[in-house]
């Protein structure tokens, strides 16, 4: 057990393992990420699923992340909220958004600046828990992750039937026969 809290401690003087978790200073450039989650369930009992039925609608998100400029950096932006998931119960989402400088693996000839990180990407991630469990994730280039990510995830609460979240960039229409959730 001793050696484990020490390993532990000295994980950070391992070469790499810092500079691969650090963030950006202050200052450095941001990206500001704005768009929407909305929750929702789908009855899939049947034959076949039956279109989903929307939950909680439209909840604004926004995001400032950090944008990495060495190789090795990354940086961070998190929100969660929790949603209605109708018959479900409630679900709980977390989402996180990382920006990624990936090593150039040139040794220390590296470039500065902005060529220094030419290959940046994104993942997300979506963590939800509470009326169903998952994790989902996606790979993204800058174009596909800005102005804000398009991503489902969903789960099982039971036999039949999913609960999830969608983030998207637009906001979704109501028909006349839903009603307005905030």
């Amino acid at each position: 057990m001793t050696r484990f809290f020490i390993g532990l401690a000295l994980l950070p003087l391992l070469p790499g393992f810092f500079s691969a978790q650090s963030l950006p200073s202050p200052g450095k450039e941001q990206l500001e990420l704005s768009g929407y989650i909305s929750s929702w369930t789908q009855d899939c009992s049947g034959a076949g699923c039956a279109l989903p039925a929307p939950a909680s609608v439209n909840r604004p998100v926004n995001l400032r992340l950090g944008l990495p400029s060495a190789p090795g950096e990354a940086a961070v932006a998190a929100s969660s909220g929790t949603f209605a998931a109708g018959a479900a119960g409630e679900l709980t989402a977390e989402v996180k958004v990382y920006a990624l400088c990936p090593y150039a693996g040139g040794g220390s000839g590296a470039p500065d600046g902005p060529a220094a990180c030419a290959g940046r990407y994104f993942q997300v991630q979506v963590s939800l828990s509470g009326a169903a469990e998952a994790f989902c994730s996606a790979a993204l280039n800058a174009r596909d992750l800005s102005p804000w990510p398009v991503v489902m995830c969903a789960g099982a609460p039971r036999p039949g039937l999913r609960a999830g979240v969608t983030l998207h960039r637009r906001p979704f229409q109501q028909g006349k026969d839903e009603k307005k959730q905030p």
